[in-house]
């Protein structure tokens, strides 16, 4: 139908072209800066029709091989994206399974063709550290860097979960520092400079970050408190290692009175504070913390604590084998605590008793002490070998 309807204005074209060469039509003149052209009308009209025609056909022409130019581009791009997800999707495969050296060649060859080229970086990077190829995770780091300035949260963010994964402390500590600066509300880094400080003992600063990393609602209150008493008990081991006793107190005075109520941090202060003279304030905080709950390592605490009144201190610790007769921690405080108070009978009594309900290293150690205050070496030397048997079965 096409070809029907060009030929009849072909037809049509070449009868009015005859017509007009055939006819006077006149005389075109065109004059252009002193330049004169003449032509007749017919001629004139013809040539520019001629004209017209070349540079429609030379238009269609030019238009057909932008098409195939695009066609072509579209071509290569599916092509890319083909490439891309296929070594990706392999990529992730291989890094699932453990095949870490597959799965960065996978990456590698993916970034170039991926629109997002980073995320392949990224995972080219946890591959190459689990290969410990160091170097090459940092240049990768870079290389997704480069690849996405917008997306230096994320390739931050990987690279400090690298470098405490490698034990890289300070180095993840100068990442997430420089992330907090630029993005000072991102949970994420906060999370992870809370684990970067608790890695490296830092617990002022856990302290510090505690109460932003409360307001993300990230952990339960539950969390956020087993965080807090972890950093006030790290704290006060820090100042018993360093035997400084005086900061010691101080720290315990400057801890929140609800936080001083959990046994945890009785038990760690008051172990702290057996390694320096005067625990009679010890007893006092023990017998309080035993009053509202039961609970067997204070109660081994404080046979080893020093009353300012002993005998009183004896006293209580009898009164709580009303309920506790058969406790063999409270069996072994009343033999510790007697032997102190020099009542060898009662001591020794306590011990054995306590050995009886539950064998125990520290309770063989007392009463082989105690048999060697009354000159029994046999006895001392048969109760040291079974404590350290239990110990090393232990």
């Amino acid at each position: 139908m096409k070809t029907l309807f060009f030929y009849l204005v072909t037809l049509v074209l070449g009868v009015a072209i005859t017509w007009l060469i055939t006819s006077d039509t006149g005389l075109v003149v065109i004059n252009f800066k002193h330049i004169y052209f003449k032509s007749s009308a017919t001629f004139f009209f013809a040539a520019a029709m001629l004209t017209f025609a070349l540079l429609h056909y030379i238009a269609r022409k030019i238009e057909r091989l932008m098409q195939v130019r695009k066609a072509l581009a579209r071509w290569r791009q599916h092509r890319h994206q083909h490439h891309a997800e296929k070594y990706l999707t392999q990529g992730l495969i291989h890094i699932t399974e453990g095949r870490w050296k597959q799965a960065e060649h996978d990456f590698c060859k993916a970034a170039p063709y991926s629109r997002a080229a980073y995320i392949n970086y990224l995972f080219a990077a946890r591959a190459a550290q689990e290969l410990h190829a160091l170097d090459r995770r940092d240049e990768y780091l870079r290389l997704a860097y480069q690849n996405n300035p917008d997306a230096d949260l994320a390739v931050g963010i990987t690279q400090a979960e690298l470098q405490l994964s490698e034990q890289q402390t300070e180095q993840a500590l100068a990442t997430l520092k420089h992330l907090q600066n630029k993005r000072p509300d991102q949970t994420q880094v906060k999370q992870l400079l809370l684990k970067t400080y608790t890695d490296m003992n830092d617990w002022q600063s856990v302290l510090k970050l505690i109460p932003a990393i409360e307001k993300t609602k990230l952990y339960s209150r539950t969390q956020i408190q087993a965080k807090q008493l972890d950093a006030y008990a790290g704290l006060l081991k820090e100042a018993g290692g360093r035997g400084d006793k005086t900061a010691l107190n101080e720290i315990w005075a400057h801890i929140p009175r609800k936080s001083k109520q959990h046994f945890y941090l009785i038990e760690v202060y008051v172990t702290e504070r057996l390694k320096f003279d005067d625990t009679a304030d010890c007893e006092l905080l023990l017998k309080a913390a035993l009053k509202r709950q039961w609970d067997r390592m204070l109660v081994r605490l404080y046979g080893l604590v020093i009353a300012a009144d002993q005998i009183k201190q004896q006293t209580t610790a009898e009164s709580w084998l009303d309920n506790h007769a058969q406790d063999a921690v409270l069996l072994l405080t009343l033999g510790r605590i007697c032997r102190r108070n020099q009542l060898w009978g009662k001591a020794r009594d306590y011990l054995q008793e306590s050995i009886d309900v539950q064998e125990n290293p520290e309770a063989y150690y007392e009463l082989a002490q105690l048999h060697e205050h009354e000159g029994n070496r046999e006895a001392a030397n048969q109760c040291y070998a079974k404590g350290l048997t239990l110990a090393i079965e232990m």
